[in-house]
C-alpha cells in the first residue's frame, strides 16, 4: 500500500522535472570545463573551479534544503537554480570564478527544489524519484564532452532553459498531493534507531559514488566510454526504481549491488563488463533517496539534499592523485559487498518502522 495515490499530474512531473534537469546538468558542465579550460589537472586554479564547482553543487543542497523547507518554498529555488544554469551560458566573458559560483550554487538551487517536489508528489514510490534524476547523467555526459572537445553550440541549451524557466513560472502549478504530508509524518520517531537508518543509508551513498567514479579507471579513454558509462548510469538510475517497486526495495537493491560486484571489480577495463556493472551499480540511486525521505517526510529538500551531501563526501578523495591509487579491484570487492551490507540493513530496519507503510520495501 502506498502513501498516497499519484494524480496524473504528479506522474508527468518527474519526466518534465528531468528533462530540465538534464538541461541544467548540461548547461553547468560545459560551462565549468570550459572555464576551467576543459582540464582536471592544468594547474591549481583549474581545479579549485572543478572541485569548487562540485562542493558548491552537491554540499550546499543540504543546508540550503533546510531554508527552504522551513520557509515552505520549492519551486522558487527551482526556477532560480534554472535560470542560473542558463545564465553561465549567457554571452560575454565571465570570469572562471563567477562561472564556479553560479553554476553550482543554480544547480543546488534547481536539485533541492524540484527534487524536493517529486519526492513529495511520489506517494512513496521510488520510479519518480529515477524519473528525475536519470536525465542528469545524459546532460552531465554532454556537458563534459562539449566542455572538453570544444565542440557543439550551447546556444540551443541556452534557448531551451530559457523556455523552460518561463514554462515552470506561467504552466507549472503544484497538484493537491504535492501540498499534503504523508501519513506518519507527524510521528516523532526514536532519535538513536532513526539516526541509525539515516547514516546507513548515506554511508551506501558514500560508497557508491566512491565506486562509480572509479569503475572505469583502467579503461581506454574512447568515445565508447564518453558515450557508454552516462547511458549505463541514466538506465541503471531510471530502471532501478521501477523494478524496486514492483519487486521490493531490499531483494532489488542488495541483488543489484551484489550482481554488480564481479562485473566492476572484475572487468579489467571491459566495457562489456564495466557498463552493465555501472548500470546495475548505479540502479540503487532512487531507492536510496525515497528511503531517505521516508524518515522526514516534513522535510523533501532537506531529504534530497542529504544524500548529494553523502555523494560529494564519497567523491572528494578521487579529486586528488592519492585518492585515485585507492582503486583497485580488492577495493571495489570489499566497498560494494559493504554498501550491499548497509543498504539492505537499513531498507530492513526501515520496514519495520510506522513511518513507511509501503509493503515495496521488502
Amino acid at each position: 500500500m502506498h502513501l498516497f495515490p499519484l494524480s496524473a499530474q504528479s506522474r508527468l512531473r518527474p519526466a518534465v522535472y528531468g528533462f530540465i534537469h538534464a538541461l541544467v546538468d548540461a548547461a553547468c558542465a560545459v560551462a565549468v570545463v570550459r572555464a576551467s579550460r576543459g582540464s582536471y589537472v592544468a594547474d591549481l586554479g583549474t581545479f579549485w573551479t572543478v572541485a569548487g564547482y562540485d562542493l558548491l553543487a552537491f554540499g550546499l543542497e543540504f543546508p540550503l534544503g533546510l531554508v527552504v523547507d522551513r520557509l515552505g518554498l520549492a519551486r522558487f529555488p527551482m526556477i532560480v537554480g534554472a535560470a542560473m544554469a542558463a545564465l553561465v551560458l549567457a554571452p560575454g566573458p565571465i570570469p572562471p570564478w563567477a562561472t564556479m559560483i553560479v553554476a553550482g550554487v543554480g544547480n543546488a538551487l534547481f536539485h533541492l527544489g524540484a527534487g524536493g517536489l517529486v519526492l513529495r508528489s511520489a506517494g512513496g514510490r521510488a520510479a519518480p524519484a529515477g524519473v528525475f534524476v536519470a536525465p542528469g547523467a545524459l546532460g552531465l555526459g554532454l556537458g563534459m564532452w562539449m566542455g572538453r572537445t570544444g565542440r557543439g553550440s550551447t546556444f540551443p541549451i541556452y534557448v531551451a532553459l530559457a523556455f523552460a524557466v518561463v514554462a515552470l513560472i506561467t504552466l507549472d502549478r503544484p497538484a493537491s498531493a504535492e501540498r499534503g504530508t504523508p501519513s506518519g509524518a507527524g510521528e516523532k520517531p526514536a532519535l538513536l534507531p532513526w539516526l541509525i537508518i539515516l547514516m546507513l543509508l548515506l554511508v551506501s551513498v558514500a560508497v557508491r559514488s566512491f565506486v562509480g567514479f572509479g569503475a572505469c579507471f583502467q579503461c581506454p579513454g574512447s568515445l565508447a566510454v564518453a558515450i557508454g558509462l552516462p547511458l549505463a548510469a541514466f538506465l541503471g538510475k531510471l530502471t532501478g526504481g521501477m523494478v524496486a517497486d514492483r519487486l521490493g526495495w531490499l531483494r532489488v537493491s542488495t541483488g543489484a549491488l551484489l550482481l554488480s560486484l564481479p562485473l566492476i571489480a572484475f572487468s579489467g577495463g571491459s566495457l562489456l563488463l564495466v557498463l552493465p556493472g555501472v548500470l546495475l551499480f548505479q540502479s540503487t540511486m532512487a531507492v536510496t533517496l525515497v528511503a531517505v525521505y521516508a524518515l522526514m517526510p516534513r522535510w523533501p529538500a532537506t531529504a534530497f539534499g542529504l544524500p548529494c551531501l553523502a555523494l560529494v563526501a564519497g567523491s572528494f578523495p578521487t579529486f586528488f592523485p592519492g585518492g585515485k591509487q585507492l582503486f583497485g579491484r580488492w577495493t571495489f570487492v570489499l566497498l560494494i559487498a559493504f554498501s550491499a551490507a548497509v543498504l539492505a540493513l537499513a531498507l530492513h530496519r526501515l520496514a519495520r518502522r510506522s513511518l513507511t507503510r509501503d509493503s515495496n520495501v521488502m
